[in-house]
């Protein structure tokens, strides 16, 4: 285990992580809104989950090498909701102006 100067780096850097999957939830969000059928929704939620799993293991790993920490779920997490809070009305607009064409 490394020493406690890092901890912060790594938590900025889980931090964009969890903003990245919100990213990524947003648009597959005007996916599932723009398609029909509940299939549709079952695969965005699939790709979704497989995705997200993906990133956090990813920086996780590039974080530091692969150790889950409480504090860094808990920085992946609040990035998630933090860009799902800032950026979700404009992605919503964005599939009103998508589905009016």
């Amino acid at each position: 285990m490394r020493d406690v100067t890092g901890q912060p780096f790594e938590a900025l850097l889980l931090l964009h992580g969890g903003a990245v999957a919100g990213l990524c939830y947003l648009l597959l969000r005007i996916v599932r809104t723009r398609a029909k059928g509940r299939w549709v929704t079952h695969l965005c939620d699939a790709v979704f989950v497989l995705t997200g799993a993906a990133l956090f293991s990813g920086y996780l790993f590039l974080a530091n090498r692969g150790t889950v920490r409480g504090f860094l779920s808990a920085a992946f997490l609040a990035g998630f909701m933090l860009f799902y809070a800032l950026f979700s009305p404009v992605f919503a607009r964005m599939s009103q102006k998508i589905r009016k064409k």
